[in-house]
């Protein structure tokens, strides 16, 4: 990702419209367009507006006065949904922001920020601004760019952190940039003057999602750990996890373990399964690793027992709590 895409021609622009669903992104371009143009963190020359309560006129007014003390005017609007299909909650001046876009203020710095997918291109005033003004998108990265932003955020506070580990925490925070920037936040001061992060570290600090739970709940079945695997189920119930809910995903994880071992007997690699399957590829690594220790049948004699067992659960063929635990007996003795 690139670090400063604000920038044009290695300058500050006087009017930006930042937008999309990543909204750790924006606040962080936010925060860095802020501070670029006002290095001195002077407060007089800085206004936030919040278009659901002022109107557009107090954006363009407050861009038109002459800063104070610095060399930029900074005025930072948001929500601003009249960009978007939403209906928004006040009534604003387009034709005077139009006018605005054309030519804007040379000491001014205008920010117009919006939290939405999509830009109503429709609109006047949209077209404008994707002609003259810097317009960035906050969309949801990939997997190759938080692998990059983990490893250079590391690296810049002097830390290292292994691939396993990497794609570790990226799993556990489901590929969101927020979360993943305050869990390696949360890492990095653990792991204080040791200078690696491990996978242990990841594990200990990081919570698990309920997929994850699954994952384990499945290896400890796999190994015939018959002991913990009741008191991690008997954990997430605890939490309010319905036995139902917890054997779905158990079946779309035998499931995943069955076509992953057939995909990759055929020649397939992680990244081509995961796209077959629809999966994560950490999850399809996870699925490779466990589905080693069983045979085909033996996955096979796995989802016909899960099947049957939903089968009884839905048509009240007995208590879904003893049919879930006579499963998992089931299943460990495989």
């Amino acid at each position: 990702m690139m670090k400063t895409p604000w920038l044009v021609n290695g300058k500050l622009a006087n009017l930006y419209l930042l937008y999309g669903t990543e909204r750790h992104l924006l606040e962080e371009w936010e925060r860095e367009i802020v501070k670029a143009a006002l290095p001195d963190g002077e407060r007089f020359d800085y206004m936030k507006i919040d278009l659901n309560d002022q109107p557009l006129d107090a954006v363009l007014d407050e861009a038109e006065t002459v800063p104070f003390l610095s060399d930029y005017r900074v005025v930072v609007a948001k929500p601003a949904t009249f960009l978007t299909g939403a209906k928004d909650k006040k009534q604003h001046n387009l034709e005077r922001l139009a006018d605005y876009i054309t030519q804007p203020a040379d000491y001014a710095v205008v920010v117009l920020i919006v939290e939405a997918e999509k830009l109503d291109e429709r609109k006047t005033v949209v077209k404008r601004l994707k002609e003259r003004a810097t317009v960035l998108e906050a969309k949801k990265p990939t997997t190759e760019e938080l692998f990059r932003f983990v490893l250079d955020a590391v690296n810049d506070k002097g830390y290292r952190m292994e691939r396993p580990a990497i794609e570790r925490l990226i799993f556990l925070t489901a590929e969101m940039w927020g979360t993943l920037a305050h869990e390696l936040e949360k890492l990095m001061l653990f792991a204080g003057d040791r200078p690696t992060i491990e996978i242990e570290d990841v594990d200990l600090l990081v919570p698990r999602t309920l997929e994850d739970n699954v994952f384990q709940l499945t290896d400890y079945l796999m190994k015939r750990q018959l002991e913990p695997a009741i008191r991690l189920i008997r954990d997430l119930e605890k939490q309010g996890q319905e036995v139902l809910a917890l054997l779905g995903l158990m079946a779309r994880q035998y499931r995943m373990m069955l076509l992953s071992k057939r995909l990759a007997e055929q020649g397939y690699g992680e990244r081509q399964i995961a796209s077959k399957v629809g999966a994560h590829p950490y999850a399809i690594k996870l699925a490779l690793q466990s589905a080693k220790r069983f045979t085909f049948a033996q996955l096979e004699q796995a989802l016909i027992a899960i099947t049957t067992t939903d089968e009884g659960m839905k048509t009240g063929r007995g208590d879904k709590k003893i049919l879930f635990d006579a499963l998992i007996v089931r299943l460990a003795t495989l």
